[in-house]
């Protein structure tokens, strides 16, 4: 049978702790040589917290479910992950590594191995924004909040965060203004996969219907950027038509917390359209009745229009005979 987790860390702490009694010469020796680990330790997870100010937020569930997996067939992490001892309430907090201190929490591990470090308040966030811009799945909002405490709080400029991150300088821009999308977008982005590229697109659009809309159809299946800037060429184009109906049915759909205005439909070949204006303020449960009894006034009218302007042989017979018996009498 393999060794458990805690066995494995007996045997290494050989190398991690102070030498003792009975600790041969050979061993010594070999810790002698891991001295740049000495501040490695094996921790009760009781005794670990995460950090509250670190900058990611948020954990993908999945992601979590299949580390916390792999740590159960390992029965335990391959690598440790970095504290910095809380003095005050006799805590670690975790600098780096929260991913795999959650999952190792979700299999039931009693502690974990940990690299203690002593370090400020900067460089302790240059660790964790670095580590979370090596996992491919953090939230580009999160990496522009974390761009926007390097230029406000340690006074960087864009061209120092560039540097620091290796990217370009007009990449550290692009993602600083994903700042600029709404609420309503950010709330997209958390609920939906969308990518960045996507969010900047629609970081770009100062309305904030548009920044919906481009992220509502970035979210479906199948499209890529290309297709989206295509279809927003397509969108402008009918706006300067006259023809954005579909758009303001989308947008009226979106703004379910708001009693729309005007209803707008468009035939599926575009040959025509309708459009109903309100000018009172009523709820949308009015409205759908007040459209519903417009729609049959409207289509009963067209109908007598159709029948006055374009009568059908029969009636046209029979006022031709009207007009003939009235001519011989």
């Amino acid at each position: 049978m393999g060794k458990t987790f805690s066995q494995n860390a007996e045997v290494t702490s050989v190398y991690l702790s102070p030498a003792s009694p009975g600790v041969d010469e050979r061993s010594r020796d070999d810790k002698a040589r891991t001295l740049p680990l000495r501040s490695a330790r094996i921790i009760k997870i009781d005794k670990i917290q995460p950090d509250p100010d670190q900058p990611r937020k948020t954990f993908n569930q999945e992601s979590l479910e299949s580390l916390a997996e792999s740590i159960s067939e390992l029965d335990g992490i391959i690598d440790p992950i970095t504290v910095e001892h809380v003095e005050h309430d006799d805590r670690y907090r975790i600098i780096s590594g929260e991913r795999r201190y959650r999952a190792a929490k979700m299999v039931g591990l009693e502690e974990l191995p940990c690299i203690v470090k002593e370090v400020d308040d900067h460089n302790r966030f240059l660790m964790q924004f670095i580590a979370n811009l090596q996992r491919e799945d953090i939230q580009p909002l999160e990496e522009a909040a974390g761009i926007r405490q390097l230029v406000e709080t340690y006074d960087y400029n864009q061209l120092k965060v560039a540097k620091l991150l290796n990217k370009s300088k007009s990449y550290i821009s692009q993602v600083l203004g994903l700042e600029r999308l709404e609420e309503p977008a950010r709330e997209i982005i958390r609920n939906a996969s969308i990518p960045k590229e996507a969010q900047i697109q629609a970081s770009r659009e100062p309305d904030r219907v548009k920044q919906r809309d481009i992220l509502i159809e970035a979210s479906k299946d199948g499209n890529t950027i290309r297709k989206l800037r295509k279809g927003r060429e397509v969108k402008k184009q009918r706006e300067t038509n006259g023809q954005n109906f579909n758009s303001r049915k989308e947008h009226l759909a979106l703004d379910k917390t708001e009693a729309f205005r005007t209803w707008a439909w468009e035939s599926p070949d575009k040959h025509f359209s309708i459009s109903i204006r309100f000018t009172n303020a009523q709820d949308t449960a009015n409205k759908t009745g007040i459209c519903k009894k417009a729609l049959k006034a409207a289509l009963a009218s067209l109908e007598k229009t159709v029948d006055s302007l374009f009568p059908s042989p029969s009636q046209a017979s029979g006022h031709n005979g009207v007009h003939a018996d009235a001519a011989d009498k």
